[in-house]
């Protein structure tokens, strides 16, 4: 299809030439912008599909430039939030999500005190931004916009949670280490600091690992969950994850060490700006099929950027699970309704009116 479209539109960009020089050499300025303009996007068009056709991760520089992927890149541990405890507490919000967030808020400051929760703003309105600034706003919680018009525009499709992988690695060079956790999540009662701490101390001994991830509840292989054409991009074979479980995205600890800048962070932005290698023609996020035998075989789901991650995770570890998933059960977590958000928003907001009520009454 690709190929069609391209000879559609290099056979047209001809025949404009063609009109234009018959027309004489003296053509007034407008026309050759129009001429530029379409040279241009010809070759933004042959240089899409010669990615597409050669399955090669190359994301434009000025959105890796953004994400910090420069020729001299911040590590761990010389550039890090030198005002907080590591690590950085990282979520992201949308619209209507609001209630989330001040729930997830009070779960933070149990377990983590001396802790900045770092909140990224999806798109917020000015109501709901101002509602988020009223308990989001100190130096233990910063409100952070995401900038989807400096990203290719797919980034922007919801369900394909691509705006993650770049939220993830945009906190990770500017802080050091993070904490990514899904705003909806919250860390269960039993889970406490020291046990977090641990974990992330081991992190940044080990100039070689640098993540730690949580397993996904079905326990489905990575081969079940991921297009094929996607392990194209990573020069893998969808027969080399048959066996390996799946693990989330929705919590994951990084340290922003050398090994994972280049090796983790890099390849899975590379992907999730690769708009063919993150939504592979015919990928979908619905009508799965887990009654197919064996169970590893495709279900015609697609995980999007948790397929990426499983992939880049993978590769770069030889496929040792281990080395990379947290399976122990002292750190846990709860998934908490939107429904129950709201409702525990609003005990709080009626308890505020009537202690300030009865704070008016005792002047």
């Amino acid at each position: 299809m690709r190929t069609k479209n391209f000879i559609f539109i290099l056979c047209s960009v001809i025949i404009i030439s063609f009109v234009l020089i018959a027309f004489g050499q003296n053509k007034p300025e407008a026309i050759q912008n129009i001429v530029s303009s379409t040279h241009q996007q010809l070759r933004n068009f042959q240089d899409n599909l010669r990615d597409a056709e050669s399955k090669t991760l190359k994301a434009d520089e000025k959105y890796l430039k953004l994400l910090g992927f420069t020729k001299t890149p911040r590590y761990y541990p010389n550039d890090i939030w030198r005002n907080t405890s590591l690590p950085v507490i990282v979520t992201s919000v949308r619209e209507g999500q609001e209630s989330q967030v001040y729930s997830l808020m009070s779960n933070i400051v149990r377990i983590f005190p001396n802790n900045t929760l770092l909140v990224y703003d999806l798109g917020l309105s000015t109501y709901t931004l101002k509602f988020l600034l009223n308990h989001c706003n100190s130096s233990r919680c910063q409100v952070q916009m995401f900038m989807f018009s400096n990203f290719p525009s797919h980034i922007t499709k919801e369900d394909t949670h691509a705006y993650r992988p770049l939220i993830i690695q945009d906190a990770l060079q500017a802080t050091g280490a993070v904490f990514y956790i899904e705003c909806n999540y919250r860390f269960s009662k039993h889970t406490s600091s020291d046990k977090v701490f641990a974990v992330y101390e081991k992190l940044t001994k080990d100039t070689h690992r640098g993540i730690i991830t949580w397993p996904m509840n079905s326990k489905n292989p990575v081969s079940s969950l991921t297009h094929k054409k996607m392990f194209e991009y990573f020069h893998t074979d969808s027969e080399n994850f048959l066996f390996l479980p799946m693990v989330s995205a929705d919590v994951i600890m990084v340290v922003n060490s050398k090994f994972v800048h280049h090796e983790i962070m890099l390849p899975w932005v590379q992907c999730t700006l690769t708009q063919d290698c993150l939504i592979p023609i015919g990928a979908q996020s619905g009508g799965c099929r887990f009654d197919k035998k064996p169970l590893y075989r495709y279900s015609g789901c697609h995980n999007y950027d948790v397929s990426a991650l499983n992939i880049v995770l993978g590769v770069k570890t030889k496929f040792d699970y281990n080395t990379y998933t947290y399976l122990d059960n002292d750190i846990s977590f709860n998934i908490v309704p939107l429904a129950k958000a709201i409702d525990m928003l609003r005990k709080y907001e009626q308890n505020t009116t009537t202690e300030s009520r009865y704070s008016d009454t005792q002047l």
